[in-house]
């Protein structure tokens, strides 16, 4: 087999196990760690989806971690993007007790705003995300889910 041969065989095979290979469960991504567990489209007002909050929960930890993530087309730029969850137990004048039952991120980010992060074991969670582009604005909210 020539040397190019081999390289295509190698190549062939690296593909094919990438493909079969399943994504480990408790990969870290976009700085949160455990298993996504929903997705949530944020569009702007003419329909354009503009970024996807992806949504992760560690059971080992109780933790839910989120991000505000970009799509493609959108992430060409840094642009204002914010993310914000809370847990049920989250009121007003609890002294913000940031990362326990709320948290916030909000900045000009290219990729993706996040993560946050709250305490979640047997609570409900709500979570907003804002994406801009120049005058687009998306909006979303996911009110009181994944509760247990």
């Amino acid at each position: 087999m020539t040397r190019l041969g081999k390289a295509i065989a190698v190549l062939s095979i690296a593909a094919a196990a990438s493909v079969i290979a399943p994504m480990n469960a408790n990969a870290a991504e976009y700085g949160c760690t455990g298993s996504l567990i929903d997705t949530y489209a944020v569009k702007s007002s003419v329909g354009n989806h503009l970024s996807t909050i992806r949504l992760y929960y560690n059971s080992s930890t109780g933790y839910n971690c989120a991000s505000n993530v970009k799509t493609a087309y959108y992430s060409q730029f840094k642009h204002e993007a914010s993310i914000t969850m809370y847990n049920q137990d989250f009121r007003e004048d609890d002294n913000n007790r940031p990362g326990y039952n709320n948290d916030f991120d909000s900045g000009k980010f290219q990729y993706y705003a996040g993560p946050v992060k709250v305490y979640a074991k047997g609570k409900c969670v709500t979570i907003r995300a804002t994406t801009y582009y120049y005058d687009e604005v998306g909006t979303r909210a996911a009110v009181g889910v994944h509760c247990g």
